[in-house]
């Protein structure tokens, strides 16, 4: 297969998927069950983030936005932050 018909995968760097973090919306206030959030105002780099319900060590139920199910973005990141 030629280079021209390859799909060049965008693999974001830890600052970009930062700056994307602030674009969320609160999880526990969010329906949605995924969010994906364009960088640097190109449609193809699309960060897609996913909500994840996790279980605190207390038994409480927290609901946190992942990025491939590796990297959990806090609440305090995302831009909708209440003060």
């Amino acid at each position: 297969m030629s280079e021209d018909k390859e799909q060049k995968k965008f693999v974001p760097s830890l600052s970009q998927i930062l700056k994307a973090a602030k674009s969320l919306p609160l999880p526990d206030k969010s329906e949605r069950a995924s969010c994906a959030v364009i960088v640097d105002s190109d449609a193809k780099k699309a960060i897609e983030f996913e909500k994840i319900k996790l279980i605190k060590a207390d038994g409480e139920k927290s609901a946190k936005w992942s990025y491939k199910g590796r990297i959990f973005i806090d609440s305090r990141y995302t831009n909708y932050q209440t003060k």
